[in-house]
């Protein structure tokens, strides 16, 4: 498998310890009308997903971890 691509499932990975109130309050400041916006977007909701872990990967880097 591809670097990049086993760094973005650590990356995944780490995120099945945040608690739902994080999620959710996450899902609200991004979108306008928080999960609804999710369902009704999913194409729009998968490529920030993918550009954020994009971020986290540059973050990453930078850190050095």
């Amino acid at each position: 498998m591809d670097r990049n691509v086993k760094s973005k499932f650590k990356i995944i990975w780490s995120m099945r310890s945040w608690s739902f109130k994080y999620i959710d309050w996450r899902m609200t400041t991004a979108y306008p009308s928080g999960w609804r916006h999710i369902v009704r977007h999913p194409l729009q909701f998968l490529k920030d997903f993918y550009n954020y872990l994009s971020w986290c990967q540059e973050i990453d880097k930078d850190v050095d971890i």
